[in-house]
């Protein structure tokens, strides 16, 4: 029988490693040029495909919040990893098979988003509950490894399957089977223990009575008393505005690459080809680089924030909202160097600070909503929440291709549209986000301070002098 101690490090560790399970979706752009060329697919399509699974992720975020609060961690896992599985043994048998259809594969990554979306939410609850005292550690560790899990399989795919799309797709598939096999039996024993123990609190504080105390008057709030909180809005806000200014970055990072490494290359030297064999390798393995970059940056922002929360709320005393800054700050910085780095050599610094501070947004968050709205209802709320960078992100991504089709120009070799413009390309959409990123500096200081400022202005109205006694002495008493 296993100590008490081995098996709490073995449950974390279950959610650690189910994390990469999880993060598995954002391969697709890694395959997705090679799965297009098979099944005869327009790059329209496979952005749409790509679409898909975004979808799946962000709409199955309340669906998953509510199965996990109302039923548990086991129906969540079960529903996760058939998902995902499903979806990528359909996309190998696709793929293999050459049956072009994007309805059916979108309908496959939809599976794997909607998935990942699924197992996250009971990790996410099941480390938060089940690790109150270090709940940002613990939840930060499968937070860190769903953005790791990219960078993973990308150097296992180089190293054992270079240019092999299919048995690619069947060791993601069957790794994600072995994965959730050796992990998934802890968290369900966990659920299964949870739920004998009707005495515990949600908070996993033993109560006596089986009375659970809230710590503040907001705690245990869901569904239209969530929409009533000024509380949530703020989050709501400040999670689109940051997590969809970091998304934009990563969707669009390649693009900044191919307009910096074509202008210092090509320059004015009429005699370079843009198009050339040697400068569409070097643009590749520049994008590879950034996308390298960011994931690693992304997993060390979630385990930073996880630690510092924990900190600040355990040894400082201070709510975990303050750290929100950090992000909010760092991510107008990276604005501003999105707008002025002009050689590709300077990228990595920005790709890094951006990586960093979308992770530490992304691992806070949860945790924050979970501190100020409780844990009884806290997969479905933050579910709602994670909901908020969708439209954002997409307006973001959108314009940011819009303007550099604007400034591109058609190449008479290969008859496609190339931006010869170098950041000129692309850097007015920074000069936008930069004005975000400024309002969510604002609206997190509203959410840390306007209570306070609240509370002074009405202090300030109680501390008015009183009245004189004869300016209170009505008209007729003084005539008299």
């Amino acid at each position: 029988m296993l100590s008490p101690v081995v098996r709490k490090v073995f449950l974390l560790l279950s959610c650690t490693f189910l994390g990469l399970i999880c993060g598995t979706l954002y391969l697709y752009s890694s395959y997705s040029p090679q799965f297009a060329m098979q099944l005869k697919y327009s790059v329209s399509n496979s952005s749409s495909i790509a679409l898909c699974g975004t979808i799946g992720v962000a709409f199955a975020g309340p669906l998953a919040g509510i199965v996990v609060d109302k039923k548990g961690y086991t129906i969540s896992l079960i529903i996760g990893g058939l998902s995902i599985c499903t979806g990528y043994l359909g996309m190998k048998q696709q793929y293999d098979m050459i049956y072009s259809s994007v309805t059916l594969s979108g309908f496959f990554l939809l599976l794997i988003g909607a998935g990942s979306t699924f197992i996250n939410s009971a990790c996410l609850k099941c480390c938060a509950v089940s690790f109150p005292s270090i709940r940002g550690v613990a939840t930060s560790l499968p937070l860190a490894l769903y953005g790791l899990s990219a960078l993973f399989y990308s150097v296992i795919a180089s190293i054992f399957f270079p240019g092999d799309t299919s048995k690619f797709l069947g060791f993601i598939s069957y790794s994600s089977v072995g994965i959730f096999i050796i992990c998934a039996p802890s968290i369900m024993v966990c659920d299964y223990e949870k739920a004998r123990r009707p005495r515990t609190s949600v908070d996993g504080r033993v109560t006596k009575h089986a009375k659970i105390e809230t710590k503040t008057s907001e705690s245990n709030l869901s569904g239209l008393d969530l929409m009533k909180s000024h509380k949530f809005w703020l989050l709501f806000i400040i999670t689109g505005a940051l997590a969809s200014l970091g998304q934009m970055y990563i969707y669009s990072v390649g693009y900044m690459v191919k307009a910096l490494i074509t202008y210092r290359i090509v320059g004015g030297n009429e005699s370079l080809n843009p198009s050339t064999d040697e400068i569409e390798v070097l643009i590749q393995k520049d994008q590879q680089i950034q996308v390298g970059l960011i994931s690693v940056a992304n997993c060390v922002g979630r385990i930073l924030s996880g630690i510092l929360g924990d900190i600040f709320s355990q040894s400082f005393n201070k709510p975990r909202s303050m750290l929100l800054f950090i992000p909010s700050v760092g991510l107008a910085i990276t604005q501003l160097l999105g707008e002025k780095i002009t050689d590709f050599n300077n990228l990595p610094i920005n790709s890094l600070l951006t990586g960093l501070f979308y992770g530490f947004t992304f691992c806070i968050m949860p945790i924050i909503i979970g501190d100020t709205f409780g844990m009884e209802n806290f997969s479905f709320n933050w579910g709602i929440v994670s909901l908020a960078p969708v439209v954002p992100s997409f307006y973001f991504t959108s314009l940011f291709g819009t303007i550099y089709d604007s400034n591109s120009q058609k190449d008479d070799v290969t008859n496609r549209m190339i931006c010869l413009m170098g950041n000129g390309c692309y850097n007015t959409i920074f000069s936008i986000t930069f004005f975000i990123s400024a309002f969510s500096v604002f609206i997190v200081w509203v959410l840390n301070f306007g209570s306070i400022f609240r509370h002074l202005t009405k202090l300030r109205s109680v501390e008015k002098p009183l009245p004189l006694v004869e300016d209170v002495i009505p008209l007729s008493e003084k005539r008299s």
